[in-house]
């Protein structure tokens, strides 16, 4: 009797030890309401070789609570996903990871989630030469897509700003009719350096 004392608290003690492992996997997230922000994690894969494919596996959490969408923010969110899926698609695909030695991410980069005034001009004006994003350095060019009006670019920068867990604020046609119109002389795409110069 004396002897089994010793050897259950050892068990007793294993069972502890052993209830207290986590698995190795992450927990598969719920998805999250369209334009809201998610509660847990969102893992991103991406289909891409090299250093990009390495990267895309990062566990990506949303930094701060959405503040919830007015119904007019929601239906510019929708209309955004639209105007994405038909002119955003082809490059920074349907996950927003983008492709390799074509598109940068959009998930998570502070290039989409920072200032609006920078992407504003990125989608009105284009951006050219090199531009780094989640520490990842990009030579490309990027077209403008000024040719859309102030409604689909509002539309589809709060789409991404909203999108893959983002909670960055809207952007209304007005703003881009402001930027739009402050920018009128501008004729040639933005570069990193000049839009880093912009608040």
């Amino acid at each position: 009797m004396k002897l089994l004392l010793p050897i259950l608290g050892i068990a007793g003690a294993l069972l502890l030890v052993a209830s207290a492992i986590k698995p190795d996997a992450p927990p598969v997230p719920k998805p999250a309401p369209a334009g809201a922000a998610p509660a847990a994690a969102i893992t991103n894969t991406r289909t891409t070789t090299g250093d990009v494919a390495k990267a895309s596996s990062a566990t990506l959490t949303a930094t701060s609570k959405a503040i919830p969408l007015t119904p007019a923010e929601q239906k510019r969110f929708e209309e955004g996903k639209g105007v994405y899926e038909a002119t955003c698609l082809a490059c920074h695909q349907q996950h927003g990871l983008g492709q390799e030695g074509l598109a940068p991410p959009l998930v998570n980069s502070t290039w989409t989630t920072g200032s609006p005034e920078r992407i504003a001009r990125i989608v009105l004006h284009g951006l050219r030469g090199p531009i780094t994003v989640l520490k990842q350095t990009y030579e490309l060019e990027m077209p403008p897509l000024g040719v859309l009006d102030d409604d689909q670019i509002a539309a589809v920068i709060t789409y991404v700003r909203r999108e893959w867990g983002h909670t960055a604020s809207p952007v209304t046609p007005a703003d881009i009719a402001r930027i739009r119109q402050k920018e009128s002389a501008r004729d040639d795409s933005w570069t990193a350096l000049e839009l880093l110069k912009l608040p």
